[in-house]
């Protein structure tokens, strides 16, 4: 397991990895910053928070739900339009950016298109299935063909919905940065979480791409979206 972690790391320092993703509904942004916990998976949250399971969770046909879902670079935002409108109350979103060093964290598993695909069947560990992500050519959702370019972001895998499920929960100290679509959203956000106490510090960024499937076709082109940070509004 430790040379497999090894590899991986490597590999991801390599291929340029900058941060894994996770997408949450807002509304649980407040319980994750305040509970030393951090991000916790389904099977924690079915335990000791179950008004907090929101439509991702009850949908984990992966059967992972000791892991937390997580993608590289980008998120699976095909994944996150299909289900963002199931909740009549709860409509905003956001992306936590993750630090990288999840990717070799023991019980770290991968999948190279959607893990809920044959119903987890296709979700592996080790260097191997962490390999299996950056395929010339993989055959997606519905058949779909997805291939690597030649200008392609090495950073990101093969199949825009490939994804990283990390062991156990995330803690604080491994959230990067917050990701929303817009300005006002980020007010929104802020203004809520400065009610609580013991809230920690958060970086804020702006990319409203990343809330569309357009980044796709820019990172095939090698490139990345846009990204501000907030409030200092820099381009990072």
């Amino acid at each position: 397991m430790k040379d497999d972690n090894d590899k991986i790391k490597q590999e991801s320092i390599a291929r340029g990895i900058t941060r894994l993703c996770h997408f949450t509904q807002s509304r649980k942004l407040a319980h994750i910053i305040c509970n030393p916990r951090g991000i916790m998976a389904t099977e924690e949250l079915q335990r000791v928070a179950p008004d907090l399971i929101d439509v991702t969770d009850n949908e984990r046909l992966d059967g992972c739900l000791d892991h937390i879902s997580c993608s590289i670079e980008f998120p699976n935002t095909w994944y996150l339009k299909k289900i963002k409108d199931q909740d009549p109350l709860f409509k905003e979103w956001v992306v936590l950016f993750l630090k990288p060093s999840l990717l070799y964290k023991d019980g770290t598993l991968f999948c190279y298109r959607n893990a809920s695909s044959q119903r987890g069947r296709l979700v592996t560990g080790g260097y191997s299935g962490f390999q299996s992500l950056f395929q010339p050519e993989i055959t997606g959702a519905r058949g779909l063909i997805f291939k690597r370019t030649p200008g392609m972001l090495s950073c990101c895998p093969t199949d825009d919905q490939a994804e990283v499920l990390v062991l156990g929960n995330i803690l604080h100290e491994d959230i990067i940065a917050v990701g929303v679509c817009s300005e006002e959203q980020a007010k929104r956000e802020i203004v809520r979480l400065c009610l609580l106490q013991d809230a920690i510090p958060l970086n804020w960024v702006i990319v409203p791409q990343i809330f569309t499937t357009e980044w796709s076709s820019l990172v095939r082109k090698g490139r990345r979206p846009n990204e501000i940070s907030y409030p200092e509004k820099g381009t990072i």
